[in-house]
């Protein structure tokens, strides 16, 4: 399940939110090969020979597994852009910290889950660095 950024921050911290988004987009991007593999071992077989049902079984198999395909290559990209995007935001400019966050009382707006709406900007979160208590807006 993908956390939010504020509430990830909150719960386990910045640089274990990260390796979470990243560990999980990885995921999508194993599960996309795996499809793309399935479409390709399907075609390999794919006869207008075979009898019907089996002809429509494997076109189904490839039609399916190519919808998987994609969707799981969007939801890794967006996934892996957001994380990517936030990290780079994630260091401070008075010390140099990366990562060492804490939300401040600054207004945060809540982050769209990756892949289920389109990529834009990161909506403001409010973070603290904890070694020097500057504040700056990840968003």
């Amino acid at each position: 399940m993908t956390v939010e950024l504020a509430e990830g921050i909150r719960k386990i911290g910045f640089g274990r939110w990260y390796q979470r988004q990243l560990i999980e987009s990885h995921l999508y991007l194993v599960t996309s090969f795996l499809c793309l593999v399935t479409v390709l071992a399907c075609f390999e077989g794919f006869s207008l020979r075979m009898p019907v049902w089996e002809t429509g079984m494997r076109l189904a198999a490839m039609l399916a597994g190519a919808a998987v395909c994609m969707w799981t290559l969007r939801r890794y990209l967006a996934m892996l852009d957001f994380a990517v995007r936030a990290a780079e935001r994630s260091r401070c400019e008075k010390c140099t910290a990366y990562s060492d966050l804490e939300l401040s009382g600054a207004p945060a707006g809540r982050l769209a889950i990756p892949g289920r709406e389109e990529v834009g900007d990161l909506p403001p979160v409010g973070v603290r660095c904890r070694k020097c208590g500057h504040e700056w807006m990840i968003g």
